[in-house]
């Protein structure tokens, strides 16, 4: 047999076993991933049991820290379930979760992390964690390719968790988890006076963010965002984009690709023919309103941009009547 031959034949068998032990753990909980899961499950729970019209926000820990889902339901005489968790999983699984939950002549906010926008296939650590350990089934949902991605970059520490990490145990202390969200989807217990040092010093050292750099006009994020707005539209489902939060800098007003970035994406979201609500520099705030990442407000914080949020809807006749 020859070299060549043997090698291939190695290489086949070394990718079926690899194989094998990747999908031994598949379904396997772990504790990364834990939290999670639960908060999706605890909001979904409360969203399927509205009958009549509702306002979905789909997003990460942006919305989770800082939307009053109570204040804006009041102002538009609306239920309201905020669907928001984590950016970490990326963007196919939080649109997925969204659809899960809504319903026809639902109106859907989408205040989406600006990351987020520049999804382009190669997963981050925490959606690898959490589509092995808790949604397996939303791999269906996404390319061969990204498919490939997801087994590429998994690292031998989180295969390693999806064997050892054991069963699920309940969460009931630290800042994330079910035990820290009312029935409605929000965060509880972000008050200014609850701050820990350790989130002080990390607002305090908080660099800018460079979101700006490496941005590409036709991210695959684009596609998913699309299919997401169509499929909205075949249910009489009206899709809203609006800033997310994140803490001012002056990086941002004054880098030209930084600039030039946050003023495109409204742009980007209305050549596509969608409504986009709001400015991105003006839902960017003084660091005292954060209570421990450049995404999460305190409840000051929170309430002055739900307050925005409403003013802004409320000029929109067309919007949430």
């Amino acid at each position: 047999m020859s070299f060549i031959r043997i090698y291939f034949l190695s290489m086949l068998l070394g990718l079926g076993l690899w194989s094998l032990v990747v999908w031994g753990q598949v379904g396997n909980p772990t504790k990364g991933s834990q939290w999670i899961a639960e908060a999706y499950k605890h909001k979904e729970k409360y969203a399927k049991s509205i009958e009549t019209p509702k306002i979905v926000i789909v997003a990460g820990s942006n919305g989770l820290f800082g939307i009053d889902s109570g204040m804006l339901g009041k102002a538009f005489n609306m239920p309201v379930v905020n669907m928001c968790v984590n950016a970490g999983i990326d963007l196919p699984p939080i649109l997925e979760h969204g659809k899960r939950v809504i319903k026809e002549g639902d109106t859907v906010l989408l205040p989406l992390e600006y990351p987020l926008y520049s999804y382009n296939g190669e997963p981050i650590v925490q959606m690898i964690d959490y589509l092995y350990a808790r949604e397996p089934r939303m791999l269906d949902t996404i390319s061969y390719q990204e498919q490939f991605w997801i087994l590429w970059h998994l690292s031998i520490k989180r295969l390693y968790a999806g064997y050892m990490d054991g069963k699920d145990t309940p969460i009931s202390k630290g800042v994330y988890g079910v035990h820290n969200i009312d029935f409605r989807g929000d965060q509880l217990l972000i008050d200014s006076r609850l701050q820990q040092d350790a989130m002080r010093r990390e607002l305090a050292n908080q660099k800018p963010e460079t979101y700006g750099i490496g941005y590409k006009k036709d991210a695959l994020g684009w596609e998913y965002l699309e299919q997401f707005v169509q499929w909205c539209r075949a249910r009489d489902v009206q899709v809203v984009f609006m800033p997310s939060t994140l803490m001012d800098d002056p990086f941002y007003h004054n880098d030209p690709k930084e600039k030039s970035y946050y003023k495109s994406i409204a742009n980007r979201v209305r050549e596509q023919g969608w409504i986009y609500v709001g400015d991105p520099y003006s839902y960017m705030y003084a660091p005292s309103l954060y209570f421990n990442t450049n995404f999460h407000l305190n409840s000051q914080g929170r309430k002055i941009r739900t307050q925005q949020m409403i003013e802004e809807l409320g000029k929109k006749s067309n919007i949430l009547k």
